[in-house]
């Protein structure tokens, strides 16, 4: 007989499942997942988004794909870090307002408890040349794992010539004339409303 092969979890099955567990299995389950987030990531918020992809869609399927990519649009428009915006929406999401304080907390406490250890050494240890050569190495896989989110997140974005050329015009103004990315984050959503939404409806399209 034939073994089925093996599926990623569905998304609605498996956030289902977990909200019918009691609310100590799902903060419990909130804490180990986010707190292994805040202990193992390197580079930042956009390092954690390859991460996240990894465990909260594909693996545990807590989020889909789009979901994921709203909550880091919506992160970055938004005051706050995008893993610290999202461990609060999955956590209140699958807890209530426990939970995202759980998730929030659970995330950001390890990241706390190493900066508070290493600040006590790092005057000793910042000229030490192995320190040094290991914070380099630790700088180049962060980018690899920022490029891998790139990448991943480039297959929900519809590929079309008014697309490239807004992320042509994004790029432009952010990484060559270095202007402030919050404006760039408003002229996208400005972008998005008028081509995706007013357009449509005066062509007499369905948005």
């Amino acid at each position: 007989m034939e073994t089925a092969p093996a599926h990623a979890p569905d998304a609605q099955t498996a956030e289902s499942s977990l909200k019918e567990a009691g609310l100590g299995k799902r903060l419990l389950a909130l804490t180990l997942t986010f707190g292994k987030f805040g202990g193992i990531t390197f580079g930042g918020g956009y390092a954690i988004v390859a991460l996240l992809e990894e465990d909260l869609v594909r693996k545990k399927g807590w989020l889909t794909q789009d979901e994921l990519f709203n909550i880091i649009t919506v992160g970055e428009s938004t005051p706050g870090p995008i893993a610290v915006n999202t461990a609060t929406f999955v956590g209140y999401r699958l807890a209530g307002i426990l939970g995202g304080f759980v998730a929030t907390t659970a995330l950001v406490f390890p990241a706390w408890l190493v900066i508070v250890i290493v600040s006590g050494f790092y005057l000793q240890f910042r000229e030490n040349v192995w320190v040094a050569a290991a914070l380099g190495g630790i700088r180049v896989a962060a980018i690899v794992l920022i490029v891998r989110a790139f990448l991943r997140m480039g297959h929900g974005v519809p590929r079309n010539k008014a697309n490239a050329i807004a992320f042509g015009l994004a790029f432009l103004l952010v990484a060559v004339l270095e202007q402030n990315a919050l404006w760039v984050v408003v002229g996208g959503l400005l972008y998005g409303v008028l081509w995706y939404g007013v357009r449509p409806r005066l062509k007499g399209e369905k948005a």
